[in-house]
C-alpha cells in the first residue's frame, strides 16, 4: 500500500505552471524519481524554466535539495522524466540516507514529503513578465516506502526450544546494504510473562538485554548478565541502522529454554579484523574458542593455519602448532579451537594466540581467563 497526498495551487492570474505527480513505487524510490511528474503550462508562448525541489523525512527534516537544468515548457502538459531532465545541483543533507540510496538504489523504509516548484530561468521570463514560467508555491506529494529487503532473524528460531541458557543470537543483514561499514543494529530481548504474546512482551516488558550500535550480526549472551531460566519463554527483535538512520526492522520471534536438561558448557565467540590486538573476555567455563571472521576478510574454509599459544607476559611459547578445524557459523567462516582443557591454561593468566596463514598473514587474539 502507498498513499499520495497532492497539493496544487493554480492562480487565475499569475501562476502559469502547475505540477501533477505520477504514482510512486511503494518499494523503490530514489532521488532521480523526483523528476517524474507532469508540468502544466497555460502560457501561449514557450518559456524556459527551472524546477527546484526538496525531500523531507517524516519529521520534516530536510533529506535532499535539488535544482534541475533548464527545461523549455510548451503550452499544455509537459512530461518530465529522468531521461529528459537532469539535476544541475543535488545536495544531500542526510549522509546516512545518501549512503543507503547509493548502495541499494532506494531510500529506506519510511514516510517522506517531496515538494517541487518552478521558477523562470531568465529575468522577466524572457520578456513575458514575472511569474509566467513559475508556480505560485511549492506543490507536494506524500510518499510511503516499504523496502523489500528484509532483516531476518536466524537463531534462536521462532517458537523453538533450546538448551543453552546463554545462547548465541544470530541474524541475517538486510541486503545489499550489508556491505556498508556504517551498518549497525539494536538488539532487544525480553521475558514473556504468562498470558502475554511476544508482541505484548516486547512492547511492555523491561528488556533483559538492550544494546545499541552492534556492528556484527552475532551476539553472545553477555557474560555479565544473568543466564536465561529453564522453562521460561523469551522474545527478541533486531533493528538495523545505517549510521543513525533507521533502515529495517526484523520480525518478532520467541523461544523457550528447555526444562530439566543438562546445561551445556558455554562457548565463547569473537569477531575480529586484521588488527594487532583484540581483547575478548572468555567465561572460565568455556570449553572452546570459536573465532569468526567478519566480512572484511575473505576467509577460505580450506585454508590451513599455524597457531601458537604464547604467555602474554613472559613471551614463552605454551603450545606450538595447535590443531584446529575450520567451521562455518551462521553463514560466516571461522576457526574452532577445542578442547581448551588440553591447553593447560591457568585462570587469571593472560595468553595470546598467534595465527599465521599460509599467505603469511598474522592475527593475534588475546585471551584473558578471569577468576
Amino acid at each position: 500500500m502507498f498513499f499520495l497526498s497532492l497539493v496544487t495551487c493554480k492562480s487565475e492570474l499569475k501562476a502559469q505552471v502547475s505540477i501533477e505527480f505520477n504514482s510512486v513505487n511503494p518499494y523503490m524510490f530514489s532521488t532521480k524519481e523526483a523528476l517524474n511528474f507532469i508540468a502544466l503550462f497555460s502560457g501561449k508562448t514557450p518559456v524556459e524554466s527551472i524546477f527546484i525541489g526538496k525531500i523531507y523525512s517524516q519529521d520534516m527534516s530536510p533529506v535532499v535539495e535539488f535544482k534541475t537544468d533548464v527545461f523549455t515548457l510548451q503550452t499544455g502538459g509537459n512530461v518530465i522524466t529522468p531521461s529528459n531532465l537532469s539535476f544541475r545541483e543535488l545536495n544531500f543533507l542526510n549522509s546516512d540516507i545518501a549512503e543507503i540510496e547509493q548502495k541499494t538504489g532506494t531510500f529506506p523504509s519510511g514516510d517522506y514529503t517531496l515538494c517541487i516548484w518552478a521558477v523562470c530561468a531568465n529575468p522577466d521570463c524572457g520578456g513575458q513578465g514575472a511569474g509566467i514560467g513559475a508556480t505560485e508555491q511549492s506543490q507536494c506529494i506524500q510518499i510511503h516506502l516499504e523496502n523489500p529487503t528484509p532483516l531476518l532473524l536466524s537463531y534462536p528460531g521462532d517458537n523453538s526450544e533450546i538448551s543453552e541458557t546463554r545462547p548465541i543470537y544470530t541474524w541475517i543483514p538486510p541486503g545489499p546494504i550489508a556491505s556498508s561499514a556504517n551498518l549497525n543494529y539494536s538488539f532487544n530481548l525480553v521475558q514473556i510473562n504468562d498470558g502475554q504474546t511476544k508482541q505484548d512482551a516486547l512492547a511492555l516488558n523491561r528488556p533483559l538485554i538492550k544494546l545499541e550500535g552492534l556492528g556484527s550480526p552475532v551476539l553472545v549472551h553477555p557474560y555479565d548478565l544473568p543466564a536465561l531460566e529453564e522453562g521460561k519463554s523469551y522474545a527478541w527483535q533486531v533493528v538495523a541502522y545505517v549510521g543513525k538512520s533507521y533502515f529495517a526492522t526484523s520480525e518478532q520471534w520467541k523461544f523457550k529454554i528447555k526444562k530439566d536438561t543438562l546445561k551445556p558448557k558455554e562457548k565463547a565467540i569473537v569477531t575480529f579484523k586484521n588488527e594487532v590486538n583484540v581483547n575478548p573476555y572468555y567465561l572460565k567455563s568455556s570449553d572452546s574458542i570459536l573465532m569468526v571472521f567478519d566480512q572484511t576478510y575473505n576467509f577460505n574454509k580450506n585454508e590451513r593455519w599455524k597457531i601458537n599459544l604464547v604467555d602474554e607476559y613472559s613471551g614463552k611459547l605454551v603450545k606450538l602448532n595447535l590443531s584446529v578445524q575450520t567451521s562455518v557459523y551462521s553463514g560466516l567462516s571461522g576457526i574452532l579451537l577445542s578442547p581448551l582443557e588440553t591447553l593447560g591454561l591457568d585462570l587469571g593468566k593472560v595468553y595470546k594466540l598467534e595465527l599465521r596463514s599460509i599467505k603469511g598473514e598474522i592475527f593475534y587474539i588475546r585471551i584473558i581467563f578471569k577468576k
